[in-house]
């Protein structure tokens, strides 16, 4: 039988703004604000507002789970080659120093100089002079395994959370969507990714320990939209699902009850070995077959965060940016 999942953390979501958001509107969708307690203390402002932002610019999608195994860097991948084929001018960052989505997409890392971290530690880079065409509509920020940008990177005491916001800012009206990839494990890079993001997709895979290590994500996310992004969304996705197991579902179930169902995704991303054998090929699994049961399941997250994103701009009501 199996064990219900116990984890250091309470998600209260609200139907209504609690107090100390009053004066801010109600998300129409669902919950408007995800309160986080935390062995019993009040950590306000997990929003699940629409960012207030330009609307030339970019939608940020970031993401994250301290958690490896989860499938996240296969949802960013395909996420991007799914945004690129329909039109989306789509920008691919790998801040993961394992660059399993530079792999991915067939960028050889052995052949990198140019990559995120450097970017991040560089006080005054050209961009544009890093990324990679990977198809048409879709670049690449490129990450690989370098122990020493990722050390000057850690050592950086000033202002570190806002280096990929201020890289980024003068080319986000060049693109529609930016997909970033984030390591397992709360390092600088994904204190970057959550500070520049609309929306923080958190793949759960569907296993016994799927919900550990949310305890630490959460209260970074807390402390981010505290201090610097307060209008960031949560969604989150199952991932690695068998609707044939039992634990598979209970998995969900407790996933639901933990955030709240407006914040997660009704696509799942299922288990087939197709996903993998497209990896191995350098492919989106759309890209290998595009009439499989998992491409099915990523056109339907696609087309769902295409509503989310088409959602956010009727509600926005404002072009003032969050991408100061």
């Amino acid at each position: 039988m199996a064990r219900a999942i116990h984890v250091d953390i309470t998600v209260i979501t609200w139907s209504r703004a609690p107090p100390h958001c009053k004066n801010q509107p109600v998300h129409s969708g669902g919950a408007a604000n995800v309160e986080t307690i935390i062995r019993g203390h009040l950590l306000p402002g997990i929003s699940t507002q629409p960012s207030r932002r330009l609307k030339a610019m970019a939608h940020i999608i970031t993401l994250a789970n301290a958690k490896g195994g989860c499938g996240k860097t296969t949802v960013a991948l395909n996420l991007a080659v799914c945004f690129a084929r329909a039109g989306y001018r789509t920008l691919a960052i790998d801040l993961d120093q394992q660059g399993n989505l530079s792999a991915g997409l067939g960028v050889d890392l052995n052949q990198l100089n140019s990559t995120a971290h450097r970017l991040l530690i560089n006080e005054a880079p050209e961009i544009r002079r890093y990324f990679i065409e990977i198809r048409p509509q879709l670049k690449l920020l490129p990450n690989t395994i370098d122990i020493e940008a990722d050390d000057l990177l850690e050592a950086k005491k000033v202002n570190r959370e806002l280096l990929l916001r201020r890289q980024l800012k003068p080319i986000l009206p060049e693109f529609d969507v930016v997909l970033i990839d984030t390591p397992p494990a709360m390092r600088a890079a994904t204190v970057n990714a959550l500070v520049v993001a609309d929306s923080v997709i958190l793949p759960i895979d569907s296993s016994s320990f799927a919900l550990l290590g949310m305890n630490q994500l959460l209260k970074t996310i807390a402390a981010i939209s505290e201090t610097h992004n307060p209008a960031l969304r949560i969604l989150v996705l199952t991932t690695m699902f068998n609707k044939r197991q039992n634990l598979d579902k209970l998995t969900r179930q407790q996933v639901e009850e933990f955030f709240g169902p407006s914040l997660v995704l009704e696509s799942i991303i299922h288990r087939y070995v197709g996903v993998a054998e497209a990896t191995a090929m350098r492919k989106g699994v759309v890209e290998s077959s595009t009439t499989s049961s998992a491409t099915f399941d990523f056109m339907k997250l696609f087309n769902e965060l295409k509503r989310e994103m088409s959602h956010e701009e009727k509600r926005q009501g404002t072009v003032e940016s969050i991408h100061r």
